[in-house]
């Protein structure tokens, strides 16, 4: 989890300062190009990092919300306008990859199945879109889906049996 919000952190200064780097070594725009590119490359890095961690906390499932939410407050100045990026869809997509993560945790389900909201989370990271919502909706929709149908598969079945024990352990008294 710490390597994990270590290249986030470091994120930020390494992305000033290619930001700088463009900007003076061209202009302002391959400066901006230049700032996004690496806060990607670390952004990228520490999704990844998440997959590799073998038991993850609850915080580690917040952790691409917040990244999220950095990212499309840095992209905002940008895209008014030219709609290059969608920040609710990219929200929308964080939250799904971290309910999962949170259900994968709490249920010790198979991690695979976070690899397909992972997928929709780095698409609606990136700054490119087909013109009109319909590409954010349907990939947004399309890893609700699949996340619930694995939620109901896998992490339901737990879910019952736990309500079933608890319940029934509870209700049944000793016979003697």
């Amino acid at each position: 989890m710490w390597k994990t919000a270590l290249i986030g952190v470091l994120s930020f200064p390494f992305s000033g300062l290619a930001f700088v780097i463009g900007w003076a070594a061209r202009d302002l725009r391959t400066g901006v190009i230049a700032g996004a590119a690496v806060f990607t490359v670390f952004f990228v890095a520490s999704i990844v990092s998440l997959f590799f961690i073998k038991t993850y906390t609850y915080l580690d499932a917040a952790l691409p919300l917040v990244f999220a939410v950095f990212w499309s407050a840095a992209l905002a100045p940008f895209s008014f306008g030219a709609s290059l990026f969608s920040a609710p869809a990219f929200i929308g997509a964080a939250l799904v990859l971290g309910a999962c993560m949170a259900l994968a945790k709490r249920w010790e389900t198979d991690k695979r199945w976070l690899i397909f909201p992972a997928i929709v989370f780095l698409y609606e990271m990136l700054p490119l879109n087909i013109p009109g919502q319909f590409d954010d909706l349907f990939a947004l929709s399309g890893s609700v889906g699949y996340s619930l149908v694995l939620f109901l598969k896998r992490a339901w079945p737990q879910i019952v049996r736990e309500l079933a024990e608890k319940h029934l352990g509870r209700t049944e008294e000793p016979r003697g």
